[in-house]
């Protein structure tokens, strides 16, 4: 994507949080606030993304790794990454999904899995995904948020009530490489990122679009 994209949809809600609309950080004007894992800034690219356009780089050594992975971007509210469109409350547009443009050149499949938490850092859950992803290439990754997904784990009370707490106060979204078994020499990796976009996924567009058909039936 060539520029920042940011779509609203007509929607409030009456609770403290503001509601998050659609957004993509497309990176095309720098880093934007994004930082690596270890909290000192991103190498910037100005083409080569796998739209050609612009990413940013973190390097890190994956054998410093803990047993929950290691963190290697991070978007969070105190740093205002890309202006805070990714903090607030994702329950009151439907928000929840989180895709990525991710590479990385370890020369092995890594588990990815990406944290999200309140701008407190606490409470949280992290999502994973099914499979491994492949070393050298491209790849658009997806993360849905959802309280069903077996690939979520809730840090704390595992508990719908616990889980929308968070999802509507959102202020941190780090992402983390797991460590290869086996690995105990160093083994220092680039990863590159582009094009992290918050979006309903396609059953919570039907559901807004049968909400505000209602809306407006009721409003006649």
């Amino acid at each position: 994507m060539s520029i920042r994209t940011l779509s609203a949809i007509a929607l409030t809600a009456g609770i403290a949080h503001a509601g998050v609309s659609p957004f993509t950080e497309t990176f095309e004007t720098g880093a934007n606030g994004w930082l690596q894992g270890s909290f000192s800034a991103p190498t910037y690219n100005a083409t080569g993304a796998l739209d050609g356009s612009a990413y940013i780089t973190s390097t890190a050594d994956l054998n410093s790794a803990g047993p929950f992975g290691l963190t290697i971007f991070r978007g969070q509210d105190d740093f205002d990454a890309s202006g805070d469109a990714f903090v607030g409350d994702y329950l009151a547009n439907g928000i929840n999904r989180i895709s990525i443009d991710f590479r990385h050149n370890a020369g092995l499949d890594l588990g990815i899995a990406l944290r999200v938490a309140s701008s407190n850092n606490f409470p949280a859950f992290a999502v994973e995904l099914a499979n491994p992803v492949a070393s050298g290439e491209w790849v658009t990754l997806s993360f849905d948020l959802d309280f069903f997904n077996p690939l979520v784990t809730i840090e704390g009370a595992p508990t719908p009530e616990a889980f929308n707490a968070i999802m509507q106060s959102i202020g941190n979204l780090q992402l983390s490489a797991d460590r290869p078994d086996g690995l105990d020499t160093p083994l220092v990796v680039d990863f590159d990122l582009d094009n992290v976009s918050i979006t309903p996924a396609p059953g919570s567009l039907a559901l807004l679009g049968l909400g505000g058909l209602a809306a407006t039936r009721r409003r006649r």
